[in-house]
């Protein structure tokens, strides 16, 4: 009986797997529109973020809330001892919140991961906007997320992108900016 049921989970996940991937591309094709309609891109946003809060910007992710899309980005300010989320909305460039938590660090280390992943990119001297202007995507591209990852002693941000081939990783070492080639079906 389990045998079955996985076989028709198997089944289930193999027949929508590809209407999942379409919703994922004609929700990237809706906000690529929006973004194209109000001019407010990842960097705009980005600029944006950095005029209001003082840190490093370590995390980005487009985000859906309520029908309405908005750049988010984590920001740690380790004077302050303070992690921020800010949401720019894509609409207009406005900042649609601004919140904050205790940022738990001390001179040398930080307890938390957000501290750490902060801490690491800032003694790199890479930053996310590098990382989104090394890139040069096409205007059929979108990001949909970055986030820094520590895997077999690299530290490396991750650019989540979709485009008209689907969806793909991009990993940049924060060390060297060097873009980190990944395997693929077929290579």
């Amino acid at each position: 009986m389990i045998r079955k049921a996985g076989l028709a989970a198997a089944f289930t996940a193999a027949v929508f797997t590809p209407f999942l991937i379409a919703d994922d591309r004609e929700e990237a094709a809706v906000a690529l529109y929006a973004i194209g309609q109000s001019g407010v891109t990842v960097l705009k946003a980005l600029d944006i973020v950095e005029q209001s809060v003082t840190g490093i910007v370590y995390e980005y992710e487009l985000d859906d809330r309520d029908d309405q899309l908005f750049h988010e980005f984590e920001v740690a300010d380790f004077d302050a001892e303070k992690k921020y989320k800010v949401l720019v909305s894509v609409r207009d460039g406005s900042i649609a919140d601004i919140s904050d938590k205790k940022l738990k660090c001390g001179s040398l280390s930080c307890k938390d991961d957000d501290g750490q992943a902060a801490r690491a990119l800032a003694a790199s001297g890479y930053s996310l906007r590098q990382a989104l202007t090394q890139l040069e995507l096409s205007p059929q591209e979108l990001v949909e997320e970055v986030e820094l990852e520590f895997e077999r002693g690299v530290r490396y941000l991750k650019l989540e992108v979709i485009g008209p081939d689907g969806e793909r990783d991009i990993l940049i070492d924060i060390a060297s900016g060097q873009i980190i080639p990944t395997l693929t079906h077929g290579s």
